[in-house]
């Protein structure tokens, strides 16, 4: 008889893929209404989530070599959808930020999706959603440290 753990596993794969694939999906059809590759918009979102934050940290965060990184950032920054500035505390050192302008057209393709996810997320208790946030954030610790052994 299989333990529970492999039972919850084997359960768990297939539906985690499913989402995976859908969400990939999902933002790269995002990608392409805002004008910009799968990549470049990830790398927009990592920017405008834990920026202002320097090339070398987005490199990181995004898996990429950081000269891929710094021939994005210029296409970016052309289009007016990146900005860099001095760290104020280390004048030697430039962070990158998002500009405004692409938070705002993402948010109008997001809103849609917002209200949908709203409303799915008031059907759970605190309780339940805590454990929910818990295990979202825990999964993403865990694809990051994975990422960077790859």
């Amino acid at each position: 008889m299989p333990d529970k753990s492999s039972e919850r596993f084997a359960r768990y794969v297939p539906t985690i893929q499913l989402f995976a694939a859908r969400l990939v999906l999902f933002h790269q059809k995002v990608a392409e209404r805002l004008g910009l590759t799968a990549t470049e918009f990830k790398c927009l979102r990592l920017i405008a989530l834990l920026g202002p934050l320097p090339m070398t940290t987005l490199a990181q965060e995004a898996g990429l070599q950081l000269g891929t990184v710094s021939g994005l950032i210029e296409k970016m920054e052309t289009q007016g959808l990146v900005e860099r500035a001095r760290d104020q505390s280390d004048k030697r050192r430039v962070l990158l930020k998002a500009s405004g302008s692409i938070s705002e057209q993402a948010s109008t393709l997001y809103r849609e999706l917002g209200g949908m996810m709203r409303q799915e997320l008031d059907g759970y208790s605190d309780s339940e959603f805590e454990l929910i946030m818990h295990f979202l954030t825990r999964t993403g610790d865990v694809l990051a440290t994975s990422m960077k052994a790859l």
